[in-house]
């Protein structure tokens, strides 16, 4: 599939079902929804967001009888449907990817067919995106909420801001198992609604619960806490990093080409090279004007 497609994490319990992240899109939950039913025959009663990122939570309308679960800061993302930036800024990519796979000049022909195939799904996504009609959760929470299935706990928890400003974990106690979205994947990944800081100590409430298997927003399930304190470093030396260039006077743009984490590149090899994306850093120099904004008003 040539776009990003999330994990979706499907709890059984004695006569519902729970569903983790919708999907990326109304034609892809369709086929989600088929896939769980050959697993049971039991309704999805309840879809909770992990959070509001396209990849994760615009299937709501193939499970119209579902209540669906999101943090508040959740549902006001996805009240913005296409005006979200994340939505917006890869809508606009996708025209020039688009443009781009119909232009590769590929000689073998099975290839070159590949190629074609990727771009005619690409532009069904794309305008399946483009025409979407905003759908937020239908019931949200600020800390914590428990469902239960029959006797199987499910626990929906927000432990706070991080990957985005509504991050929420799904836990399963008895399972020992927990669902993270974006907020956990193992690496250093996408920061264009992220709150760095608070990223690493949220990471830190996520380490005290007690579970043994993750299953991340995208990836392979996760064994055991091994990797937190790696990322919750890495997230803090980047941090430390952008406030001190942005003090001293740097653009966003400079800062990420100064900044130095391949102290990390032993655990992130994407990291080896000097330099970070643009986004992340704008979005750091963003979230600081914001609070120096707020301290001001005071």
């Amino acid at each position: 599939v040539p776009y990003y497609v999330a994990n979706s994490v499907v709890v059984v319990g004695e006569d519902a079902v729970l569903l983790v992240d919708s999907s990326a899109g109304t034609n892809e939950a369709r086929a989600l929804r088929e896939a769980i039913r050959r697993v049971t025959d039991r309704p999805v009663r309840y879809v909770v967001d992990t959070h509001f990122h396209f990849d994760h939570a615009l299937g709501h309308a193939a499970f119209p009888e579902a209540l669906t679960i999101g943090h508040d800061a959740t549902r006001a993302g996805l009240v913005l449907g296409v005006r979200q930036p994340t939505l917006a800024r890869n809508l606009a990519g996708m025209t020039g990817r688009i443009a781009g796979l119909e232009a590769e000049t590929e000689k073998d022909e099975i290839h070159k067919a590949r190629l074609r195939g990727q771009a005619t799904a690409l532009e069904t996504y794309r305008r399946q995106l483009a025409a979407l009609t905003p759908s937020p959760s239908d019931l949200t929470f600020g800390q914590s909420l428990t469902v239960w299935l029959g006797d199987r706990e499910v626990r929906v928890l927000h432990l706070g801001r991080g990957h985005t400003a509504g991050d929420t974990v799904v836990y399963l106690p008895k399972e020992r198992l927990v669902c993270t979205g974006d907020l956990f994947n193992g690496y250093i990944g996408y920061m264009g609604d992220a709150y760095v800081d608070e990223w690493a100590d949220t990471l830190g409430r996520l380490a005290a619960l007690d579970f043994e298997t993750v299953v991340a927003g995208h990836g392979k399930p996760l064994r055991g806490k091994e990797a937190l304190p790696a990322v919750q470093a890495c997230l803090r030396d980047l941090w430390r990093q952008a406030v001190s260039f942005k003090t001293s006077g740097l653009s966003a743009a400079e800062a990420a080409s100064r900044i130095d984490l391949t102290a990390h590149a032993g655990r992130f090899p994407r990291l080896a090279e000097k330099g970070f994306e643009p986004l992340a850093v704008e979005r750091i120099y963003a979230v600081i004007d914001e609070r120096q904004a707020r301290a001001a008003e005071k």
